[in-house]
């Protein structure tokens, strides 16, 4: 029988202690005094240092002190199963990347039922983000930071050479080819590294999505091997080794490396996380010419089909052995109002917000289509909204990282020159034989 790709429990879901608190009329005023830990990633991000500003004005409004720890982005998943074993309760919410989920929402608390008691709305959030927080019909965690692929070039490139942004990957192929002959720059800076959580599989699953490929059908067999997806494979790798228009770095790049390559003026093409709208534009780290001069469009799509494009959450999760469960489900609100999120970016854009508190991220509906954020942001949350709506995600189910790493090797092998058809071929035996050795597939 082919085996759920949901994690199994190794405990009861939810006892009824905590169904009660869950059906509770408790009110913040009955919480004050209590105190929260929330375990945030590390890496200085902008998001979540307004998180960690701004929850004073929590704190005034209900009485619950917050403190925060940070916890290193590569230890982030051992630390969250680590905690989930122990039953200690040190963290009463987590932020994790999404990918994470199905191997950590054994330890996370179901929030239907508080959501319920609240009557909070969880469709305030776009429906490809919310399913990424969802397992066999129940919500685990809040899709707070959300992130939508977009296609990044300078404006200043574009327009000395009459390119218009390109809307097709032949648009892109041809506009990358007119940069390269007639600037000192690359057209794009991909990412072809492997590790990193499979970054690189990103811009790929893009291009096989375009096509009408996909990773796995509804067997869970692998079906990136197929014509479409040799394809559309081929054409991603080509932009390195036979168009030539990637940079040569891009073999090894990471999607920090890529990043970095494009802000120091060496490409004027990259394909990633909306976020980086931000940093582009006003970071001390982008070269002069760069700062204010970078525009954006959505993913690039196969002539004559759809653009489809990725997206990544990073949500915020309640730990199931949490001693303060009423109180984070408070800030979890608190923290999931429009408003707030609102506030946050409009301050950073505006220019009255500290640098280190500069974001973009807004992972609501309301907002993205919010007339106040597009104007002072350049209609970038009205593109990225359409990116929400039109995106696919990756596989989630338990062993995804497994198979996310035999791709992300094959694709980093293909990109040094070896052949397309036989690297997906091999990597779609290893996918299937790993599957078949979890159980996936009838016997």
């Amino acid at each position: 029988m082919k085996k759920s790709s949901a994690v199994f429990f190794t405990g009861a879901v939810v006892s009824s202690l905590v169904l009660s608190a869950c059906g509770n009329d408790t009110s913040s005023e009955d919480l004050e005094g209590e105190s929260i830990t929330v375990a945030l990633s590390e890496g200085d991000i902008g998001q979540f240092n307004a998180w960690q500003a701004r929850s004073e004005e929590f704190t005034e409004e209900t009485g619950i002190e917050v403190e925060f720890t940070e916890i290193p982005y590569n230890n982030l998943l051992d630390r969250i199963t680590t905690e989930g074993i122990s039953g200690q309760g040190t963290f009463d919410l987590v932020t994790h990347l999404d990918v994470m989920g199905p191997s950590s929402r054994q330890f996370f608390e179901p929030l239907d039922e508080y959501a319920e008691a609240d009557d909070y709305n969880f469709d305030r959030f776009p429906e490809s983000t919310l399913d990424l927080s969802t397992y066999e019909g129940e919500i685990y965690s809040l899709p707070v930071r959300a992130n939508a692929q977009l296609m990044f070039y300078r404006k200043d490139v574009f327009e000395d050479l009459g390119i218009d942004p390109p809307e097709t990957w032949e648009e892109l192929e041809q506009a990358g080819a007119t940069i390269t002959e007639e600037t000192d720059m690359a057209g794009i800076a991909p990412y072809y590294q492997a590790g990193n959580n499979g970054q690189n599989l990103y811009m790929w699953t893009s291009y096989l999505w375009s096509n009408g490929a996909d990773i796995l059908d509804e067997d869970m067999r692998p079906v990136f091997n197929s014509e479409e997806g040799i394809e559309a494979t081929q054409r991603y790798i080509d932009l390195l080794v036979e168009d030539e228009i990637a940079t040569s770095g891009s073999v090894s790049f990471g999607e920090q490396e890529a990043r970095t390559n494009f802000k120091q003026s060496n490409s004027a093409m990259w394909i990633g996380w909306w976020w980086v709208y931000s940093d582009f534009n006003f970071s001390d780290s982008s070269d002069e010419e760069v700062l204010g001069n970078v525009g954006f469009t959505t993913v690039p799509g196969w002539e004559g089909k759809e653009s489809v494009s990725n997206i990544s959450t990073f949500p915020l999760a309640m730990m199931q052995d949490s001693q303060n469960k009423e109180a984070a489900w408070e800030f979890m609100k608190w923290l999931s109002d429009p408003e707030f999120e609102k506030d946050v970016v409009l301050d950073a854009l505006n220019g009255d917000s500290p640098s280190n508190q500069f974001s973009t991220d807004i992972s609501q509906t309301a907002n993205l289509n919010d007339e106040e954020l597009n104007e002072a942001g350049d209609d970038l949350f009205t593109t990225g909204g359409e990116s929400f709506e039109n995106a696919q995600t990756l596989p989630k189910f338990e062993n995804w990282p497994e198979v996310s790493d035999i791709i992300s090797n094959a694709i980093s092998n293909m990109a040094t020159g070896e052949s397309v058809e036989d690297n997906l071929n091999q990597a779609a035996d290893d996918v299937e034989r790993l599957l078949e050795e979890e159980g996936y597939y009838d016997e």
